[in-house]
């Protein structure tokens, strides 16, 4: 901008006259500018790297910056003046200050020399002779008492004794070698630090109204942004009056006169600055994020850092002014490798600023107790690591209960992920930004193909999440290779990944412990975290070692009950087949059969002698009809064939009866109580009507004891299609499944999308919502405070999507994909019949009615032979023969009729005499037809008693082999009972420890 259009450049034009006093006093200082010989820094040491002198100083601050290359013969012209202070005057460094803005050719001055501000606090030739002043002893070294006497000048006398600047803070860290000495080079590291506080006349605001800015870590030595802000206002400033001054002696363009292009002294040069860039500078150099800068941030990027990668590699840490000496006190150097070695924890060749400011915790003073190697909670404190990246709990070695060199390399290596990545995106630490080359490593559970998470997933697939881009499968319908659709729980990290701006590859692991066994500290080398995508919590977890997000889905939490859509009408055929094969009815069965051949003994003793007739003295029959008199006495029925007539076996028949209603009381009772399970299994709705039931359950969730807490009887699957074909197949009334998974299986078979509608459905509400999360994401959490920070991020970008209503729209898609779309009239309505029932019996009907007319039909037509032959000897057809004797019979019987009418008695007729062979014929088929009349009858009574004796033989053949199967359930019976009761207190106790 114009630099007359700023306060002082305003404040310039009304002092004229000032201005040609400032002009006079310069125009001397023209023949030394003219005069001046090249800057030319010696061969880099550590003595030499500071060693600028008073000219090469004098030409920095009278020279314009963008033609500092005119002062080395060989320099390009089209360097800047940082590039060319890098490259050709890296001694004057600590003459130098760099606003950090522009990017591109940022803003730099090298003296504060003005007309109105003669104090020259950015003078770096008055850094040797304070040093020498300091320097009591002439031994070149500065102790505790001899930098007093700076401390109590100035901005530092007001600092101190207002408490936000502690002195011996200010020599602990100026001793960068940790020799308990200030040597020259270190107190020019410290006033290039300090200098723009003098600049400025204001130290760092407080922080903490609790704690005094002298006791805190950096003891008041350090820069905030306000400070920042104060020390680039009046840069600005000066710059601006430098060129107001510089450019009338420089170019001979004073007051409102135009000065030609070529003048090196332009207003365009200096600028003010924005707060993003201001927010900038302080990123850059703010090393550890903690949003103020030290003094060993200063010195390792503007003056370890020789090359500004970030690093210190081994040259630059042996021309440095970090410790030479090793254990013993004995020089270092860049082949012993000692001190370098120390730094670089993580042994890649480099030393970061993290691991400088560990090795320089480890020797702080803040406690006596830390050991060699390790952080203990006070020189974590002293190290002001800054509480984003976790605190000293979140990163302590459980072992030793300090922060080691492992576990601080895990420190470091969330520290520069997130760092960057805050650099890289602009954003603050609460946004959770990750480096673009920090990738994430995500391992899904693939065992069962209708994992939530799986539709299909590649192993190795990588989405690199940046502003504007989108990695494979970015949109929210997404088909795959194989067409299938992107599923709900991947779409979801999907959209957080993206919305982060991580990068994250997918790995596939055959069951949730492998995915979880795969989260393993990070890989501080390649930079790489790994987090696990998981539908519940692994069945053993790993030591409490895994922290996990909250629930991707709320509303898709917990385990559902899953039934059939139509149930079956309850059978009574199905009740009673159950009952009977119930092991209470084949028990009672057993006892009632044991009753019965009991009391039959006790009747026929009674009844044997007294009701012989009835009660067959003898033993087997005399048995069988008292049993036979029991069951029919039992049942109700009372034939009446037998009855006791003695006085005590009617009185015992009293009790019988009343006995065998009661057991046929139980028995329909039995019948009944069936009927209501089969019901009750048809109209469970909820977990709470599961009691009793048996139910299809993953073995996967076996750990959480569902079955125990709702009293129903687990029938185990490994996969979902095993547990709906066990509910399809009606082994099971019911599933218990976790929702999503219920929900995945109804999208992916398109159940909903059938003729006839979903044949499943979901009753109840779901239990264990808030245990058995429907996905979220893990991470190793031991001693790893990264793992925190991610899940922090997800958690965060979770509540984010449900405010935004991304997550309840995705809900919605997946529920909407399940809800029933079939046309119910083009069904039919099932069948209320028993089709297993009856078209057996129907068959069988037809087949004895097609028997019975078979044997009906050979009947007639061997009856019809018969007579035909018989009559094949008469001359008259059988038709004739009945047709005149039709009517000879109707005349008699007409005559008969006039007889009775008249009053007369009919007259018995006659036995006549066959007159032809026609008469003999008909005689004798009815002496024939009366004969085989009775010897059919005959018959009939021997077979009749043939078959009374066959039915008494089986009947006792059966009642004996049934006894010895009842003796034998019986004994077996005994046998288990015994064993049971010396068994009991053994499973008590296991129950009791259970």
């Amino acid at each position: 901008g114009d630099p007359m259009a700023t306060p002082a450049g305003r404040a310039l034009l009304r002092r004229e006259g000032g201005a040609r006093t400032m002009l006079r006093n310069l125009l001397l200082l023209v023949a030394i500018i003219a005069s001046h010989s090249a800057i030319t820094c010696p061969d880099p040491s550590i003595q030499n790297s500071y060693s600028c002198n008073a000219a090469s100083a004098h030409d920095l601050m009278f020279t314009a910056p963008s033609e500092w290359y005119k002062l080395s013969p060989d320099a390009d012209m089209e360097l800047g003046a940082g590039p060319w202070l890098h490259d050709s005057a890296a001694c004057c460094k600590h003459c130098v200050w760099n606003l950090g803005y522009p990017l591109i050719d940022p803003i730099v001055i090298a003296t504060d020399r003005t007309n109105t501000n003669a104090s020259q606090h950015l003078d770096c030739t008055k850094f040797e002779r304070e040093f020498d002043a300091l320097d009591i002893d002439l031994n070149g070294q500065l102790t505790m008492a001899e930098m007093d006497p700076y401390l109590e000048y100035g901005v530092n006398k007001y600092l101190v004794d207002a408490g936000r600047l502690s002195k011996p803070s200010v020599f602990e860290q100026a001793d960068l070698n940790l020799d308990e000495q200030v040597s020259k080079e270190e107190w020019y590291v410290l006033r290039h630090f300090w200098a723009p506080v003098h600049l400025a006349g204001a130290g760092p605001l407080p922080t903490s109204e609790a704690i005094a800015m002298k006791d805190g870590p950096l003891g008041g030595l350090f820069w905030d942004a306000n400070l920042i802000e104060l020390f680039m206002v009046s840069v600005v400033n000066i710059l601006l009056e430098q060129v107001v001054a510089s450019k009338c002696w420089g170019c001979g363009c004073c007051g409102a006169d135009i000065c030609p292009e070529d003048c090196p002294w332009q207003s365009g040069y200096v600028r003010e600055f924005t707060s993003r860039e201001q927010n900038s500078v302080l990123r850059k150099i703010d090393l550890d994020g903690s949003q103020r800068v030290s003094l060993e941030e200063h010195y390792f990027h503007s003056f370890a850092d020789r090359n500004g990668d970030g690093v210190v590699d081994l040259d630059e840490y042996y021309h440095s002014l970090y410790p030479m000496v090793d254990e013993q006190g004995r020089p270092d150097s860049s082949r012993n490798r000692v001190q370098f070695t120390k730094h670089d924890l993580n042994g890649d060749g480099n030393i970061t600023f993290l691991e400088r400011k560990f090795i320089r915790a480890d020797h702080s003073t803040a406690s006596n107790q830390g050991r060699e190697g390790e952080l203990s909670k006070a020189e974590w404190v002293k190290a002001d690591l800054p509480e984003y990246f976790g605190p000293f709990d979140g990163h302590i070695d459980k072992s030793v209960g300090t922060v080691t060199g492992t576990t601080y390399t895990y420190y470091s290596a969330l520290h520069e992920c997130a760092l960057e990545g805050v650099r890289a995106y602009q954003v603050a630490f609460s946004s959770h930004p990750w480096a673009p080359r920090c990738t994430i490593e995500a391992y899904v559970s693939s065992q069962d193909p209708l994992d939530p998470w799986i539709h299909p997933i590649t192993d190795g697939t990588q989405w690199r999440m940046l502003a504007g881009e989108s990695g494979p499968g970015s949109g929210r319908h997404r088909n795959d290779a194989s067409g299938s659709q992107s599923s709900f729980m991947l779409s979801m990290w999907q959209e957080v990944a993206l919305r982060l701006k991580w990068t994250t590859t997918i790995h596939t692991a055959q069951t949730t412990l492998a995915a979880a066994a795969a989260l393993t500290p990070p890989n501080t080398a390649e930079r790489t975290f790994s987090v696990g995508l998981f539908a519940e919590y692994p069945e053993e977890p790993l030591d409490g070692a895994l922290t996990c997000t909250r629930s991707f889905a709320p509303s898709l939490d917990g385990f559902v009950v899953v039934v059939l859509s139509d149930p079956d009408e309850v059978s009574l055929t199905t009740a009673v087949l159950i009952m009977v094969y119930s092991h209470s009815f084949v028990n009672f069965s057993c006892f009632l059969f044991v009753a019965l051949i009991g009391v039959g003994h006790v009747y026929w003793f009674i009844e044997r002698k007294e009701n012989s007739e009835q009660f067959n003295p003898s033993y087997a029959k005399g048995v069988m009809d008292a049993a036979w008199f029991c069951i029919v006495t039992m049942s109700t029925v009372g034939y009446g064939d037998k009855a006791p007539s003695t006085g005590i076996g009617k009185g015992l028949t009293v009790f019988w009866m009343l006995f065998g209603i009661i057991c046929f009381g139980i028995f329909t009772g039995e019948i009944s109580a069936q009927v209501n399970l089969l019901s009750a299994e048809a109209s469970i709705a909820s977990f709470e009507t599961l009691s009793g039931f048996d139910a299809g359950v993953l073995e996967h969730t076996a750990h959480l004891k569902l079955d125990v807490a709702y009293q129903f009887n687990p029938k185990w699957c490994k996969t979902l299609d095993e547990c709906f074909d066990i509910l399809d197949s009606k082994r099971a009334p019911a599933l218990v499944l976790p929702q999503v998974d219920v929900l995945t299986y109804f999208r992916t078979r398109q159940l909903a999308r059938n003729n006839c509608g979903n044949p499943f459905r979901i009753v109840g509400t779901p239990v264990l919502a808030g245990e058995q999360y429907s996905a979220k994401l893990c991470s190793y959490h031991k001693a790893v405070f990264a793992g925190q920070y991610l899940i922090d991020g997800v958690n965060e970008m979770l509540d984010t999507l449900d405010k935004e209503g991304f997550t309840e729209m995705l809900i919605e898609e997946l529920k909407s994909e399940v809800e029933d779309t079939s046309s119910a009239e083009s069904c039919d309505p099932p069948l209320g019949y028993n089709l297993s029932l009856v078209i057996p019996c129907a068959v069988i009907i037809v087949l004895y009615w097609i028997i019975i007319y078979y044997i009906n039909h050979r009947k007639r037509v061997a009856s019809g032979k018969l007579l035909r032959a018989m009559f094949s000897t008469s001359n008259k057809t059988p038709e004739q023969i009945a047709l005149y004797f039709g009517l000879k019979w109707r005349e008699t019987a007409r005559r008969f009729k006039e007889i009775r009418a008249a009053g007369g008695q009919v007259p018995r007729p006659p036995p006549t005499q066959a007159v032809n062979q026609d008469d003999r014929l008909l005689n004798y088929l009815k002496r024939v037809r009366l004969i085989a009349s009775g010897q059919t009858q005959d018959l009939q009574r021997c077979q009749r008693d043939v078959d009374s004796v066959s039915s008494v033989t089986n009947i006792a053949n059966n009642f004996m082999f049934a006894a010895c199967v009842v003796l034998l359930g019986l004994t077996a019976a005994v046998i288990y009972s015994l064993n049971e009761v010396v068994h009991a207190k053994d499973r008590f106790l296991e129950l009791t420890q259970e």
